[in-house]
């Protein structure tokens, strides 16, 4: 069974720190950019609990934390937010973790948020992320062309970052 829980005060970081520093599990995120310790994950955490703007989750499989997903860039005005998620635990890759946890916060999105479209970005080489999405009937509506930096090595290794969206 798969279970979202709102953090709202400092969890174990120990899986999250390892998934983090994990070059395969940040493949196609930003935060393979830098590293990761139990002290910037800390301050990292207590801005999202303190932000007005975020609402972040622990993903579980039964009572095994697997992931993160976050409602972040709420907008109150415009009522949108966006999805960022990953499964840290490459036990539980392809088998659907992703999709029912994004369903769930698509639930706290729409009835607790009140916003009335949901979106998401996600590198054109991701196709794991894109059927996350699709799976969640997130329709694809934009590409912005060579958008982002695959390699920290190299600025001419670009992909283009997709942007998919979901209406209430």
């Amino acid at each position: 069974m798969i279970k979202i829980k709102l953090i709202n005060k400092i969890v174990n970081l120990n899986d999250w720190v390892k998934w983090l520093n994990d070059k395969e599990v940040t493949k196609y995120s930003e935060q393979r950019l830098k590293r990761h310790t139990h002290a910037s994950q800390k301050k990292f955490l207590n801005n999202k609990i303190k932000a007005k703007d975020s609402k972040i989750f622990q993903i579980f499989f039964n009572s095994n934390f697997v992931g993160i997903v976050e409602l972040g860039n709420i907008d109150k005005f415009h009522n949108t937010c966006e999805v960022m998620y990953f499964i840290g635990n490459k036990k539980y890759w392809g088998k659907g973790v992703a999709a029912s946890a994004i369903n769930l916060a698509l639930k706290y999105a729409f009835k607790k948020l009140k916003v009335y479209k949901v979106f998401a970005g996600t590198y054109k080489k991701n196709v794991a992320s894109q059927r996350v999405l699709t799976k969640n009937k997130f329709k694809l509506v934009g590409k912005m062309k060579n958008h982002l930096r695959v390699l920290k090595s190299s600025k001419k290794i670009r992909d283009d970052k997709l942007i998919y969206e979901k209406l209430k």
